[in-house]
């Protein structure tokens, strides 16, 4: 909330430093939501939504921790999946920093087919907004979006700081609340040999030039690769060799 300075104008509101410790406190996603919806108001942001896409072998899962954007959002976004056309989920995965609208579309020409979006999204009232990209292991992202129903300006370097924060905070919390872990753990552990030869295939290397590597016989490779295959629950060797990087074992 604002407070008035000696000069009678209103005083920017303080930044808090101390988040993380509010973060931890909020015990469930309704009090997540709600703290973050309140911490992030006084800058002016109005809505809010903290989501992920999930790395799997069929590429990108969406996946909402929670949002206060309109109902319309919900319904038209999510169920239309217009975040396969949305720039912003498009240039979260090649930014590290976090960025506003008004900077992403001074970067990038509207793509023609996110025409029907830009129009929602002015049917739906909001403005302007800022993102905060956060990635993780084998392609994760997750994305924290404060939006506003006004044009705001650029917000000075220590207000960013502040949002990445508490966004990366926020998402965070939400992972854990969630019990939801970006890495793929298979259902029984892959021994020290079949980790070593799923690494030389995703280097390239044949069963026979692994053999030579390992000191094993080409049959052997291939035991323990169809053995890694199957504990990982996938079908071809490039999928195991994925599915071996999200579970951080490489």
């Amino acid at each position: 909330m604002a407070t008035e300075d000696k000069s009678g104008q209103d005083a920017p509101p303080t930044l808090r430093w101390d988040v993380a410790v509010q973060v931890e406190a909020c015990s469930d996603m309704a009090s997540l939501a709600s703290f973050y919806a309140d911490a992030i108001a006084p800058f002016g942001y109005t809505n809010s939504a903290i989501s992920a896409y999930l790395p799997t072998d069929r590429g990108p899962e969406p996946h909402l921790f929670f949002t206060n954007t309109p109902d319309s959002w919900r319904r038209d976004y999510i169920e239309r999946n217009m975040s396969a056309i949305d720039s912003i989920v498009l240039e979260s995965r090649r930014r590290i920093a976090p960025f506003t609208w008004t900077e992403l579309r001074a970067e990038v020409p509207l793509p023609r087919e996110e025409i029907p979006l830009r129009l929602l999204v002015t049917e739906w009232g909001l403005k302007d907004g800022f993102v905060v990209p956060i990635h993780g292991p084998g392609g994760y992202l997750g994305l924290a979006s404060l939006v506003s129903t006004r044009e705001l300006p650029p917000p000075p370097p220590d207000l960013r700081a502040w949002l990445h924060i508490v966004s990366f905070l926020t998402h965070e919390r939400c992972r854990v609340l969630e019990g939801l872990n970006p890495r793929y753990q298979p259902s029984e552990p892959l021994t020290a040999r079949e980790r070593d030869c799923l690494r030389w295939v995703g280097a390239g290397k044949s069963d026979w030039e692994i053999g030579r590597i390992l000191d094993i016989s080409p049959n052997t490779v291939k035991f323990h690769i169809d053995r890694a295959r199957r504990k990982l629950g996938v079908h071809s060797r490039a999928q195991a060799v994925a599915r071996l990087v999200l579970w951080a074992g490489s």
